[in-house]
């Protein structure tokens, strides 16, 4: 324990003393078996031994690079035995096999008899690799328990395939006679406990790659589909090598694909799972060779049943092209069936992004979803609550979100830009990239391309909209202006000089005799002064009733003082708007005017109160009712819309009219 004050120390950086045992005993075994070559014994040609030892070099190369990269992992190690344990055995094979020539070596019988069961060490190095990869043994004793049942089980093996008499012969002359001798039988059981042992422990190797993928992370799952990619080109290789082999083709040339594939292919795939574990599409790529894999096995099983089914009924050749016919038929339909579900397995990641995008875009297109809500199902589905989806509206330079409020990415953010047409139409701003994860944000954006689409027209609709009503709104407040400056010009300045004439005439009459012409051209002509003061006072008031200077209330009191109908008002004092006063009082006027010419009313309400969203108005009556959009609300309407507001309309027959409006 570190004392108070002092830093903890550190870990000891792991030795790579299995890297280095691997790498020596390869290079030690390579060394032995260029005499064996070259020399007298000539147990195997120049062409199989330079191929075996280019097919192991990498392995130990590629572990050792891993062990440098990430010293701690115990994949290095395993990775570097893939390709030291083969060569070991080769080693002793070659060693034994020179038991055979004319120029045998030291203990050369020994290993002859060593060598007979010794092939099983081959696959050491692999299965240590899947018992350890990518982070070392799974917890429990049952792991440890597994590593050391495997470690004996190979023994065993060993030891009963080497005491097997028949392993002591070669060419029909006995190598050695020093054997074990069992009864049939028990030699029977001996050797089937040993492969079923070995068995049983390969498939333990197998089931904690299960175990593994089931219990691991994201990136845990990710490496593994790297090894299950590596390693399922092995089968298909051993496969083809069996086939080559019953062609006619030697041992070495037709397991050369599945000794590359187990000492290349694999050891390459585990490199770049540990080190770049991102660096292609590895679901998409594993889930389409599994599934073409799956498809060809299943349509030669096919094959082969239909050529046995009708192939003696109808003759060899036409079975075959009956079956031909049948299994060309049902490729297609078998690669997709069989692709889906191989992805929902394999790549579930993908196959559940697309089902549940897919499944948005149908509501949407239904009309079941709003489209804006594109980015929480992004957000979702590439398990990003920090990814951002913004907007570029049409022949604007920034950008918005879906709510149309402006925007700026972070600059140091991973931006994926959105082209409709080499149309710009926004970014989606990630919030933890990553090559695995912009691959799916690509495919995604592909698939929700409709709602993203929509939502850019909604929100260019909408501006749109904005800007008509910010203009109309700015109109109205203009006219609202240039009405109240007329009206006064109209009583301060053509009205105030009228009356100024209108005195002047009259003090001019006074010094005329009342039985004067003059004095009766006067006088009509002041009466018709005072009738042009009139109409001008009827204008003003109609571009702007002057009882608002005293505020909406005060003018609506005064607009009901001489309705022949009871009206009650009730209006809660507030301050407002000019145009919006201006409006109200005009809907409210329009509205009463309505009541008194056909409601047939005996009572009328008018209420005025401020809300959130501006000014609430009500009017209405007890009368006949059936009131519908004629009756002068068409005005009414195109007041209202002139400030964006709102008017409803409630006037069942017989039950009287409500009429509402929302400025």
């Amino acid at each position: 324990m570190a004392r108070a004050g002092e830093l903890p120390a550190r870990a000891a950086p792991a030795r790579p003393l299995g890297v280095v045992l691997a790498a020596g005993l390869f290079v030690v075994s390579a060394v032995l078996r260029w005499p064996l070559v070259l020399g007298p014994p000539r147990v195997e040609s120049g062409l199989s031994y330079a191929v075996s030892i280019v097919g192991l070099a990498p392995a130990v190369v590629l572990g050792w690079l891993v062990k440098r990269r990430a010293p701690a992992s115990p994949v290095g190690t395993a990775l570097a035995w893939v390709g030291a344990a083969p060569a070991v055995v080769f080693a002793v094979e070659d060693w034994g096999q020179s038991a055979v020539s004319d120029h045998p070596w030291p203990g050369a019988v020994a290993l002859f008899v060593v060598q007979g069961g010794a092939w099983v060490w081959v696959l050491a190095g692999f299965a240590a690799l899947c018992l350890v990869f990518p982070d070392g043994l799974l917890p429990g004793r049952r792991w440890r328990i597994t590593a050391a049942l495997g470690l004996a089980a190979a023994v065993y093996l060993n030891v009963a395939v080497s005491l097997d008499p028949d392993s002591h012969r070669q060419h029909g002359r006995v190598i050695t006679a020093g054997t074990l001798h069992l009864p049939a039988p028990v030699r029977f059981a001996e050797l089937t406990v040993a492969y079923g042992g070995f068995l049983a422990v390969l498939v333990a190797t197998v089931v904690s790659l299960v175990v593994r993928y089931r219990r691991g992370t994201e990136l845990v799952q990710l490496q593994l589909r790297w090894l299950m990619l590596g390693a399922g080109t092995v089968p298909v290789l051993l496969a083809a090598g069996w086939a080559a082999e019953l062609g006619g083709a030697s041992v070495n040339v037709a397991y050369t694909g599945f000794l590359v594939a187990m000492l290349v292919i694999v050891p390459a795939a585990i490199v770049v799972a540990v080190l770049r574990h991102d660096l292609l599409d590895i679901d998409r790529l594993l889930g389409s060779s599994l599934a073409w894999l799956l498809t060809s096995l299943v349509s030669a099983a096919i094959f082969a049943v239909v050529v046995l089914a009708i192939g003696d009924l109808a003759g060899s050749r036409t079975g075959v092209t009956a079956a031909a016919f049948v299994a060309a038929l049902a490729l297609l339909p078998l690669h997709r069936l069989l692709h889906t579900a191989v992805g929902r397995i394999v790549d579930r990641e993908r196959t559940v992004l697309a089902a549940q995008l897919d499944s948005f875009v149908r509501q949407v297109r239904d009309g079941q979803a709003e489209p804006e809500g594109v980015e929480a199902v992004l957000r979702a589905v590439l398990h990003d609550p920090r990814l951002e989806l913004l907007l570029r509206l049409p022949g604007a330079d920034s950008l918005v979100d879906l709510a149309g409020e402006p925007a700026h990415p972070d600059p140091s953010r991973t931006t994926i830009p959105l082209h409709t047409n080499d149309i710009d139409v926004g970014v989606l701003v990630l919030g933890a990239p990553s090559a695995r994860r912009n691959r799916r944000a690509r495919e995604a954006l592909v698939r929700a391309r409709l709602p993203i689409e929509v939502s850019r027209l909604r929100l260019q609709l909408r501006a749109a909209l904005r800007d008509a009503q910010d203009s109309r709104a700015r109109l109205l407040v203009a006219g609202a202006d240039e009405r109240r400056r007329l009206s006064r010009d109209l009583h301060d300045g053509a009205q105030q000089q009228i009356v100024a004439v209108g005195m002047r005439l009259r003090s001019a009459q006074r010094l005329l005799q009342p039985g004067q012409p003059a004095y009766a051209d006067l006088d009509l002509a002041v009466q018709a002064l005072e009738n042009t003061i009139g109409e001008l006072r009827r204008l003003a008031h109609g571009v702007r009733p002057s009882r608002l200077d005293e505020g909406l209330g005060a003018a609506v009191v005064a607009l009901v003082a001489d309705s022949p109908v009871p009206v009650d008002v009730d209006v809660t004092d507030a301050p407002i708007a000019e145009p919006v006063a201006t409006t109200a009082y005009y809907v409210i006027a329009e509205a009463l005017t309505n009541a008194l010419k056909h409601a047939s009313a005996t009572r009328i309400g008018i209420r005025i109160e401020p809300n959130t969203a501006g000014l609430c108005i009500e009017v209405s009556d007890d009368g006949v009712g059936g009131a519908t959009n004629g009756y002068g609300l068409t005005s009414v309407r195109d007041r209202v819309d002139g400030l964006g507001g709102r008017v409803r309309l409630h006037s069942p027959p017989g039950a009287g009219t409500t009429l509402n409006v929302e400025l």
